[in-house]
């Protein structure tokens, strides 16, 4: 084994323990050191990484990753009402906080931002929709939870919640989606251009 084969097993061992300790920076000068050997020191580096497979994660990197919001279980509607009951927000002044945030001043905006936060907390609508300056403010109004509700807002809305079932009830003659579409046709006025805005 000649000075160059010497050189370059020591800097591959020491590009993959720097690897594996997660060191890329130390990795990159150690390709660099190769000099004219780069590229076949990447190539020792590509085959031993393949041939030494993905490493095992340790417990304690599994329970941080479980505990990241991607992982979160829950839809908009539990984190929001859990977030708001745990900063002790009532709904009427979480709201008041979101409208002041965003800029809306009128009432019509006012009234239109307390209509669609029902809806968000209560799982009428997607949460997917919401604008991002939306999400923000919620996530800051509600302890600092902006990275749990942007990993969350694909997920899909589960069941409603208790207190907005009884406007799906008491249409014996349609079903209870007829029903609630009904209802929102009929009881949505004409919208005013602040209103819109909310949207």
């Amino acid at each position: 084994m000649d000075e160059r084969e010497i050189q370059l097993g020591n800097l591959l061992a020491d590009a993959l323990a720097a690897f594996n300790d997660g060191r890329s920076a130390d990795v990159d000068a150690l390709i660099d050191q190769a000099g004219d050997d780069r590229a076949e020191l990447l190539d020792m580096i590509e085959l031993a990484l393949m041939l030494q497979g993905p490493t095992q994660p340790t417990e304690a990197e599994i329970h941080a990753l479980a505990a990241t919001p991607t992982f979160d279980p829950r839809s908009w509607p539990a984190i929001l009402t859990d977030a708001r009951h745990a900063n002790g927000l009532e709904r009427p002044s979480l709201i008041t906080q979101l409208a002041d945030r965003l800029g809306f001043a009128s009432a019509d905006a006012r009234e239109q931002m307390r209509v669609r936060y029902h809806e968000l907390e209560t799982g009428l609508i997607q949460p997917a929709g919401v604008q991002r300056p939306m999400l923000e403010a919620l996530g800051d109004l509600l302890g600092g939870i902006r990275d749990t509700l942007a990993a969350t807002r694909l997920a899909p809305v589960g069941p409603l919640h208790g207190e907005v079932v009884f406007n799906r009830t008491g249409f014996a003659d349609v079903g209870n989606d007829t029903a609630l579409m009904l209802m929102s046709k009929a009881m949505a006025p004409e919208r005013t251009p602040d209103q819109r805005a909310v949207d």
